[in-house]
């Protein structure tokens, strides 16, 4: 499908939920000659770059966000690693793929860890995090212990479920007060409502190839106050110990060498994402997007996946009688990259993304691309059907 009739030269869509489609004004910045990362210049721009993803990510710009060479997985295991001591019990909370990523993560830190879980495609209800902390909890009181810390998955990429975290949080505070939450928020930072500090948070970890619109190479963590409070002696990390990198960033300074490129990047499309508002006007229009091809996956009988979706992708499952492989091939065909299904939904579930360089326009060509997929592989997808439905969201009040 991508002979004469489909393209002339072939253009490449990224519309998968990470890596993502990088706008041509932060290629031409990231393209400049890069900034030698021990001047003055670089430091002016590395605390730019770190006051605009304060306000990203409504903390505080003190102690603020903290950039590590890395990934979102990086940035989790030195959350991890600063904030957990060593042999301190771990609940983590998951749903999907990611969640328990960061079990098996605690796990190979050293950690004893238990699980509050929930089937790929539902959210996980506060009422079952607090009864397996309070569980743990009473387990480890007898022995003078208690639950260090608390895993969470705010968007949960593997499925597009959006979890409620702030209700998960305040369920731990009320039955482990002194346990730490860490949160997953790679898609969900600078797409989805996040107040880490207002929501009694105590770490978020992310990274630069989802909806700050980068390549990947960045990986981002905040720390709250409480957090940094009791560095681990000695420490448990070298290059990624965030308690020497806080007070470094601080100066527009860092340990190791940084993706100077990226950084670059970042100065360029932080203050774009914050235009017109901040972060609010972000979390609206990326709901509207993907709301809007949820819609038309709908309208020709791919309905959506999660129960509570997330912005950052539009989890699918596709009609009896076909293969979530195969609509992924016949995209990828049309030169255009969305996300399968991971482990159990590996067969049924599709995940395209608007988690990108995107907009309204973008919608619709998805949705007439899923319209054309559909049909080539023998399903009933009227013309238009798909597309109606997306423009239908796209266009309300």
């Amino acid at each position: 499908m991508t002979g004469p009739a489909w393209s002339t030269v072939p253009k490449a869509r990224l519309a998968a939920p990470g890596p993502v489609e990088v706008p041509p004004f932060v290629l031409e910045a990231m393209a400049r000659p890069p900034l030698h990362h021990r001047t003055e210049a670089f430091s002016a721009l590395l605390l730019e770059v770190r006051r605009d993803l304060a306000r990203l990510t409504c903390v505080a710009p003190d102690p603020g966000v903290l950039l590590l060479p890395g990934s979102g997985t990086t940035a989790f295991e030195a959350a991890l690693r600063a904030t957990v001591p060593e042999g301190g019990r771990v609940v983590t909370v998951h749903a999907g793929r990611f969640g328990e990523r960061w079990a098996e993560m605690a796990r190979a830190l050293g950690h004893p860890v238990d699980e509050a879980t929930a089937p790929w495609g539902e959210p996980v209800a506060p009422e079952a995090v607090a009864d397996v902390v309070r569980r743990v909890q009473e387990e480890e009181g007898r022995t003078g212990a208690g639950v260090a810390a608390v895993t969470l998955v705010h968007s949960e990429t593997s499925t597009g479920v959006l979890h409620d975290v702030r209700a998960q949080a305040a369920a731990v505070r009320a039955v482990a007060p002194e346990a730490l939450i860490v949160v997953d928020v790679v898609t969900s930072l600078g797409v989805a409502d996040l107040r880490p500090e207002a929501w009694g948070f105590d770490a978020i970890v992310a990274g630069s190839q989802k909806g700050l619109l980068l390549p990947p190479g960045l990986g981002l963590v905040w720390l709250s106050e409480r957090a940094y409070a009791e560095p681990p002696d000695p420490p448990r990390a070298y290059a990624t110990d965030l308690h020497a990198e806080l007070s470094r960033q601080a100066k527009g300074e860092t340990g190791p060498t940084p993706p100077v490129t990226l950084v670059a990047g970042a100065a360029a499309v932080l203050p774009e994402l914050l235009r017109d508002g901040g972060p609010e006007r972000l979390w609206t229009t990326r709901a509207r997007l993907n709301d809007a091809l949820l819609a038309a996956g709908a309208a020709i009988g791919f309905a959506p996946f999660a129960r509570t979706p997330s912005p950052a992708v539009a989890a699918m499952r596709v009609p009896d009688g076909l293969r979530a492989p195969d609509v992924v091939a016949a995209f990828a065909a049309r030169n255009v990259r969305i996300g399968g299904g991971q482990g159990p939904t590996r067969d049924t579930v599709i995940r395209p993304s608007t988690l990108g360089w995107a907009d309204g326009l973008d919608v619709l060509a998805l949705a007439g691309a899923l319209e054309s997929v559909a049909r080539e592989l023998g399903h009933d997808a009227p013309y238009g059907a798909a597309v109606g439905a997306a423009a239908r969201v796209l266009e309300a009040a």
